[in-house]
Formats: C-alpha cells, sequence, structure tokens
C-alpha cells in the first residue's frame, strides 16, 4: 500500500485488503486442497514500510486502528490458514519501543494469537535478514522469538548457534 516499499511491491495481490483477502483465502485454499502447507505472510504488515528488512528494520507509524482496518484484514483470512510468518517489522505506536515484530511478545502472542484469534503455527521471518542479524546474535534472536510466541525459527544467521541457545534455554527452564 505504499508506493515507496522497495520489497513487496508486486509480491502482493494488491493494495485493498478486502481483495487481498479474499485472493490469499482462495489460494491458500487451493495449496491447502493440493496438500501443501503455506503461509500468509507478513505480519503485521509489511507493504505499508519504505524499509526493506533484508537489510534494515522496517518501520510502520501507524495505529491500531489502521492496522486492523487495513493490514490486518487478510490476516483474519487466518480459518483456512495453518501458518502465518511474522515480519521484522516494528509497531512503535502500537508496543511503545522498535522491537521487530518477530521478537514481541506484544505483537505475536496478544495481538495475532489473542486479538485476532489465530491459533495456527507462528514462523519468523528469515533471522539471517540484517533487520535481525545485524541486532541480535542467532542464539539471542530465536530465543526471544520463541518467548514471543514464535513456534518455528526460519534461517538463523547461526544455527549451531541458535540451536545451542533454544536448547540450554530450555534445560534450563
Amino acid at each position: 500500500s505504499n508506493p515507496n516499499n522497495p520489497v513487496i511491491g508486486v509480491r502482493s495481490y494488491g493494495d485493498d485488503p478486502d481483495l487481498v483477502a479474499r485472493f490469499t483465502a482462495r489460494s491458500v485454499q487451493g495449496l491447502l486442497d493440493g496438500g501443501v502447507m503455506c503461509t500468509a505472510k507478513h505480519f503485521p504488515g509489511h507493504g505499508d514500510t519504505d524499509q526493506d528488512s533484508h537489510y534494515h528494520l522496517a518501520v510502520s507509524y501507524r495505529h491500531w486502528e489502521h492496522l486492523d482496518t487495513r493490514e490486518w484484514i487478510p490476516f483474519r483470512t487466518a480459518d483456512v490458514q495453518d501458518m502465518i510468518m511474522v515480519a521484522h517489522v516494528a509497531l512503535p505506536y502500537i508496543t511503545g519501543d522498535m522491537t521487530p515484530a518477530t521478537l514481541s511478545r506484544q505483537i505475536v502472542s496478544k495481538i495475532l494469537r489473542d486479538d485476532l484469534s489465530f491459533d495456527g503455527l507462528v514462523i519468523t521471518d528469515a533471522m539471517n535478514m540484517g533487520a535481525i542479524a545485524d541486532s541480535y546474535h542467532s542464539g539471542e534472536a530465536a530465543i526471544t522469538a520463541l518467548r514471543a510466541g514464535c513456534d518455528l525459527i526460519l534461517m538463523p544467521a547461526d544455527v549451531p548457534e541458535a540451536f545451542d541457545s533454544v536448547l540450554k534455554a530450555v534445560e534450563n527452564g
């Protein structure tokens, strides 16, 4: 929805949230009918940013009402979705800080799971992207994402470090 967005553009069904929701629901159902599990992405919405999270933290300076009535509409098709990917997008007007959604308990557990009632799998976006890897060690990022409510960690920059850190955290309770 932001014409200055350098990364989403043609990777989206468009900028009309109702149309995107319809296309998403039908695409997801078609894939599921074919035996393919898929993920909707990039929650809480990456299309209204002007940064590429492959290189930098993306930020949405939107308030709850805008997000609720535009960005989150396609994610409400979750009744046919098994998985949602959380993006490295900060929502400072919602959380009060610049924590990427991937690492934010408020965004993953409160908004996505509680407020939007999503009960499927939550996967992170690639953790080797600049928005995460430039600011967090792989172990710290993996543990923080899991504590935020994510179920799957995608592509840590340092897989052994992420694995060892998660294993140690589990062993320590």
